[in-house]
């Protein structure tokens, strides 16, 4: 997942980001805090995840850093007054498979090492020598994130677009279920529902406040950059999700109209020649919760893939009606996809995809 600002004022608790280090691990706070500050770091010795965790707490600075990129790491303790590079690299100087990137807006990214085990050696090095940090860093190349918010794939670094990247697995970890939690990880974001059909998201405090059904919604949401005006992405649950993108600003020139405040945009998984695969996950909770979700892609051929996707979720009433005695805002809901795609060529690709949602509850329609 690669989110490029947060606002500085977003809440993030320890127990969050540490739950969420199945996917990512994620130091949130304020971009606008200088790298170059000095401040008072008292880090103990631990696990590397945890003391990333330290470090942002005590610097305000972001660090992205991937769960499979830190497992089983430790860092030294850290501590003195220091600017946060300087702590960076001294926590790292123990993790000779990992390095770390400055990015461009003045967070840091902690990528596995793609340098010899002779060079891997060098990082005890830079935390000796502080003056050599900031060059080495420096010379270090970037993980590409790859996201289509110009209708071709581009490094998000590239994009002169105020951009949120959430990968499926980052939606996993967070518990972004649906598309009203989005606001949750992307920065300037609301969501409203009325008691009709018609929802209200707004980007940076521009949306509409239509309630009907046949109104236009002021931003535009997209699947596999193919326009939705109507559509239920808003009570459908994620499924078999690739990524969401999340485009802050006008974006008319290349998705039309109603794209006035910005653009949401699902990239589904779809159907792939590379390998089989599949999983099968499910999740029982308190007031009688029972979830599914399944997956298999299967290359028939070595240029024709086909892949189905399911999930249902159940789930009693959250709230009680204490006219009627009985419990509502419940789920009772399942979603299919079929993807099939056909690639006899390099300079041919063909993708068909099916999808049906199907909902029977009493869920509350407005939502805040």
């Amino acid at each position: 997942m690669r989110t490029k600002r947060f606002p500085a004022h977003a809440p993030v608790s320890k127990n969050a980001l540490v739950g969420a280090a199945s996917a990512f691990v994620l130091c949130l706070a304020s971009a606008q805090v200088a790298a170059q500050d000095v401040h008072a770091f008292d880090i103990d010795a631990q696990p590397l995840a945890q003391a990333l965790i330290d470090f942002n707490e005590q610097s305000g600075v972001m660090v992205m850093a991937s769960s499979d990129v830190v497992a089983g790491l430790r860092a030294p303790a850290v501590s003195g007054d220091m600017t946060p590079e300087d702590a960076l690299v001294r926590l790292l100087s123990e993790a000779d498979d990992v390095e770390m990137q400055r990015t461009r807006n003045g967070q840091f990214l902690i990528r596995a090492a793609t340098t010899q085990p002779a060079a891997a050696r060098e990082a005890g090095r830079e935390a000796r020598e502080p003056g050599f940090q900031r060059q080495a860093a420096a010379n270090r190349l970037m993980d590409t994130i790859v996201v289509t918010a110009q209708r071709r794939e581009q490094d998000i670094q590239d994009v002169p677009i105020a951009v949120t990247a959430i990968s499926g697995d980052a939606l996993g970890a967070f518990k972004i279920e649906g598309g009203p939690e989005l606001l949750r990880a992307v920065p300037n974001v609301a969501f409203t529902k009325t008691n009709f059909s018609m929802y209200n998201l707004s980007i940076r405090g521009v949306g509409t406040s239509a309630i009907s059904a046949a109104s236009d919604p002021g931003v535009a949401v997209s699947f596999n950059n193919t326009p939705l005006i109507r559509n239920r992405l808003f009570e459908q649950e994620y499924l078999d999700v690739n990524r969401v993108e999340v485009l802050r600003g006008p974006q008319g020139t290349l998705y039309g109209r109603n794209a006035t405040a910005g653009v949401v945009n699902m990239i589904p998984n779809i159907a792939s020649t590379d390998q089989f695969e599949g999983y099968l996950r499910g999740e029982v909770g308190n007031y009688d919760t029972r979830r599914l979700g399944a997956m298999v892609n299967i290359p028939v051929t070595d240029t024709f893939a086909v892949r189905l996707a399911g999930a249902s979720t159940e789930r009693s009433g959250f709230d009680f009606n204490t006219f009627t005695g009985e419990h509502v805002n419940d789920r009772d809901l399942w979603s299919t996809r079929f993807s099939a795609r056909w690639e006899p060529t390099d300079r041919f690709r063909a993708n068909l995809i099916w999808e049906h949602f199907e909902e029977d509850d009493n869920r509350s329609r407005t939502g805040k």
